[in-house]
Order: C-alpha cells, then structure tokens, then sequence
C-alpha cells in the first residue's frame, strides 16, 4: 500500500488521514513472555511505529512473573516482530522500537511488585506524567482477578488520566463470572477506564459489516426478515490450539468462539441500526439482538466434535471433553425475524480458513418452479478475502425461458486507513473510544444463551463427534440444516 506525507501527516494513497495516538503514552503489558504478546502486541507496536502512528514520547512495559534480563526480554520481542512480519522487517525501525521497551519481573498478586512497577514507571518515563498509561491483561483469565486489585490499590493514574485497562476475552466462564468480574472491576476503576477488547471487532472486515448497511440502504432493506430464508454464520479455522491448549482445553469453541465472535458478527449483520452512530448506541443495538437470541430444542440444534488427535497435545486433559468444534441452529425473537433459521459454524483444525456470512433469501416462483435453480444469495466474506458477491439469476439465450447463475462480486479490501486488530484496538483505547470494545450487559447477553446450551450438555454428557483433521468437521453437522440446504465452504481469491 502506497502512503504519503501531508503536513506532517501521514495518509494512505487515497488520502484519508492515518490515526494515531495524539498523546504520549505507557503500554504495560501483562502476561509480556506469554504468546499473545508474542504473536499479537509485540508485532502491534512495531507496525504503529514503523507508521508514524505513535507519539514521540512512549513507553513499552512487559509484565510477567518470568525472570528475564532486560537484554533477554528486548530480544524476545525483536524475534516476535521478526516471525511476524520476516524478511520485511525494517531492523533501524524494530532498534528505534527497542529503545522504549523494558521488563519488570514480578507476581501477580503481590503488592510489593506493584510497587516496584510504579518506581520502574517513575524511571523510564522520566519527567513526562503528561501521558496516557494503559495496563494490558494478556494473562490467563485465572489471574484477572488478582491483577486488577493490585492495580487498584496503587495509584497509577497519570496527570493527563486515570489508568485504562485492556482486558483480553473470555470475560468469564459463564454469566456468574462475567458478573463477579464486573463487580471486582466496578470496586476500584471506573466505567470509562475498563476496555474490554473482543479482537474480532478490530479486525476492518468485521467493523466494516455495520458500515456497509450504513452506506447502502439497499442492504439494510434486503437483511429483512421478509425476505431471508436463513443465514449462515461461519468461523472455520485450519489451525489446532498452536500453543494454546491449556487455555482452549478449558473452554472449548461454544465458549471461545460462538459467545464473542460470531454473536458479534451476527449483532453487526441483524441489528437495528441506531439513527446516529455512537458508542452507546452501538452497544445498545447489539445487547437487543443478542438478547433476542433463542434456541430451540438443544438436544437437536447443536452438533459438536472434537478432532482425531485432540487428546494427545500438551496441555489438554488425557478424557477431555472438550469440543474442538460447533454448530448450532439459533432464532432471533423478533416479529421480523422470529421463523428465520441463524446457522453458526466453528472449528478447529479443519480443511481451510474461512470466516463468512452467507445470507440466502426466500425463493420465488422462478426457482420454485425450477428445483434446480439455487436461491439467491448474498455471500459476505471476511477472511481470507474480503468480499461482497450477489448469487443471481439471468435467461439464457434463445425463445425458451430458461436461467442460469450470474455470481457478481467485488473485493471490500480496506484501501484507506489500514491497521491489524490489536494496533487498531490499542489507539482506540489511548483515544478513549469504546466503540470497537464489549460493554458487560451485551456480554451477559450472550452468556444467558450459551449457559443454557453448556448446562444442557454438563447434565446429559452426550459423546462428542470425532471428525478428521482436514476435513469440514463431523458429519452431523449437515442435518442441522433444513432440507436443501448446504454449508457454505467454498471462498474466493
């Protein structure tokens, strides 16, 4: 992508304004040796440096309970921005990043350490308070708990603001924890000084469902009850747990998957959108629709599997049963909505990646008449390609009338301000927005419909579904459709 410099300012080729951060700022990152930050934050700083969209004045902090050298700790970091972005890593800027980098050794949950935090802060920052200080929870969720009383019983606000908290999903394990976790917040921060970051929202593909609605109204008027037959829902990955299964292998892809990610992708795409576009009513629209989600008859509207081989990675338990993937039939209680079928999909270590929204709508009297003939679709795809495809129908030549498919498509990749997720979801944070976080009522929203289903599965325990590595996951995931109907595999590059 090309860029240019305007005023001192750096844009994209076409000219919209890049965001950066307008304040200098301290990211402490806690859980810093784990591989979120390895894979996601370390790489995230680099690229808002290397894009002139950090301040002249900022502080990296890596926070862990692993003993590690200052000089073995930066190195750590270059070599996660290395297996990042690899041969096209610019070493002068990754060295300019370095700079601002330190670590701190110390325990979750003592105090002493949090002191210690505090002098080390007091040091590298030097005389600037003027800046944001922001303390990032990439941490196991076992020790949100303990990070966040620490924090409150030291001050680390800063003269331009009160200390912000990151904290990374899952935000509990059901709705009584997300509660718990509201109110162990609630006792020392404040509501505007707690982000909770879902990285799925900051991905431009995901954000971009609500303003592709906005922009063509012909859209808003089609995702219409009336006029859909079902929508599909898919979040397939190719990958396992990669170094995660400790952590997966105590939530599964209901819990991971399905509560955040595609709850939020389906608010995006059937939520009514508010007249004007703000944080708050952007979160009260999405709390509705997922409010408004129901299951019928668990036992027969979800299918899950877990993949050949599951049981043999480190970190998982010798008889889990964990599910490795889901699917599931929903319904949206609204009058518009209220017969409509919303099929999710999700898992692990399948035959591609591919996450994508498939809307197919009712049939009329040409393809009622004509079996052959598909429905109408409009396939949304987020990844691996953006793109926007209509699946039509147009005569064929000659007296007689016939049909055959006219697919029309066109790639929705981002062409202006361009950022992965987590440098994006870091400069809304510095800025102070929410609009691209969780607010805790949607988020026990959507743990009320995934607590019934899990609640259903820990009282029955049926067996899980084997299915091979490579392959669309188990078998019974296809009569979950209604008749006619199939899963939608198949992207475009």
């Amino acid at each position: 992508m090309m860029h240019t410099i305007k005023d001192g300012n750096r844009e994209s080729a076409s000219g919209v304004p890049f965001q950066k951060s307008e304040h200098d700022f301290t990211l402490i990152i806690f859980g810093a040796s784990g591989s979120l930050a390895k894979l996601k934050l370390f790489p995230s700083i680099y690229q808002l440096h290397l894009e002139k969209r950090t301040p002249k004045d900022f502080k990296v902090i890596g926070y862990a309970r692993t003993p590690l050298s200052q000089e073995a700790f930066i190195e750590e970091f270059k070599d996660a921005v290395r297996a990042k972005f690899k041969d096209n890593t610019d070493e002068k800027i990754l060295d300019a990043v370095a700079k601002n980098v330190s670590y701190v050794s110390g325990q979750y949950d003592v105090k002493a350490d949090y002191a210690d935090l505090k002098k080390h802060l007091a040091h590298t920052e030097g005389v600037n308070k003027n800046r944001i200080r922001l303390a990032y929870l990439s941490t196991p969720p076992s020790v949100f708990d303990a990070v966040i009383r620490q924090l409150g019983q030291i001050n680390f606000n800063t003269t331009l603001g009160k200390l912000r908290l990151i904290i990374e999903k899952p935000f509990g394990h059901n709705l009584k924890t997300a509660k718990y976790l509201e109110t162990v917040l609630k006792r020392k921060f404040d509501h505007d000084q707690v982000f909770l970051l879902d990285h799925y929202l900051g991905k431009e593909p995901v954000f971009n469902l609500l303003s592709l609605r906005y922009a063509n109204p012909i859209l808003t008027s089609l995702i219409h009850g009336q006029y859909i037959d079902n929508i599909q829902v898919n979040g397939l990955e190719s990958l396992g747990t990669e170094g995660r299964a400790g952590y997966f292998d105590s939530v599964g892809s209901l819990r991971d998957m399905v509560q955040s990610h595609l709850f939020q992708i389906l608010a995006f795409l059937t939520m009514d959108l508010p007249t004007k576009i703000t944080s708050d009513s952007i979160h009260r629209a999405k709390r509705k629709l997922i409010e408004s989600l129901s299951i019928r008859d668990i036992k027969r509207s979800v299918v899950r599997g877990q993949y050949q081989g599951y049981l043999k990675e480190a970190g998982v338990e010798p008889e889990s049963k964990t599910e490795t993937f889901t699917s599931l039939r929903l319904f949206i209680n609204e009058k518009n909505w209220r017969n409509v079928p919303i099929y999710l999909r999700t898992g692990k270590k399948l035959t591609q990646q591919l996450t994508s929204v498939v809307i197919e709508f009712k049939p009329q009297e040409v393809q009622k008449n004509n079996k052959k003939l598909q429905p109408n679709k409009l396939i949304i795809q987020l990844q691996p390609f953006e793109r926007i495809e209509f699946h039509l129908l147009t005569k064929m030549g000659g007296s007689e009338i016939d049909f055959v498919p006219l697919n029309t498509g066109k790639p929705i990749y981002c062409s202006g301000d361009c950022l992965d997720e987590h440098s994006r979801l870091i400069l809304e944070a510095i800025k102070g927005d929410k609009m691209l976080f969780l607010e805790f009522p949607e988020i026990y929203a959507a743990w009320k419909v995934i607590d019934k289903i899990t609640g259903y599965f820990e009282k029955n325990n049926p067996p899980l579904e084997g299915y091979e590595p490579g392959s669309y996951g188990p078998k019974g995931a296809a009569p979950l459709l209604k008749k006619g109907i199939q899963w939608h595999n198949t992207h475009a590059s």
